[in-house]
């Protein structure tokens, strides 16, 4: 077996007992900043490469520090900040992904979202959560 390069290992050093994850707060600085750097090619202010320029260097910032439990403590403000936009998405992805072998209703009654198997025909579906009864075809 191949001993790995010795600057690897290094790399491997220096890293230790830092922040270094790729969490969701840094996927959005750096998406962020490098859209805004690949912005400015087409909309020439060099305020927005500056601006771009600083949420990459901030990420970089979280990625180097050792202060682990405030950048996890600021990565899970960030979800939370963000839940109300993120889980419907979420939620649209997955039905949009089932969408062959599912059939999703929502309850006119609780609006609770029922999926039903696709091709069963007419069916009365009875709502899990409030009882209440309706017909629907799949």
């Amino acid at each position: 077996m191949k001993q790995p390069p010795k600057w690897l290992f290094k790399v491997a050093q220096f890293m230790r007992g830092r922040y270094g994850i790729m969490d969701s707060l840094n996927k959005f600085l750096m998406t962020c900043g490098l859209l805004l750097i690949f912005l400015t090619l087409f909309i020439h202010t060099s305020w927005l490469n500056l601006l771009g320029i600083l949420l990459l260097l901030v990420a970089y910032w979280r990625i180097l520090s050792r202060k682990i439990y405030q950048r996890a403590h600021e990565n899970t403000q960030f979800q939370q900040r963000t839940a109300w936009l993120t889980k419907p998405l979420r939620r649209h992805y997955h039905e949009w992904q089932q969408r062959k072998h599912y059939r999703f209703f929502t309850c006119k009654n609780c609006h609770q979202r029922i999926r039903i198997p696709r091709g069963k025909g007419q069916l009365k579906i009875t709502c899990p959560k409030c009882r209440h009864q309706f017909r629907a075809r799949t």
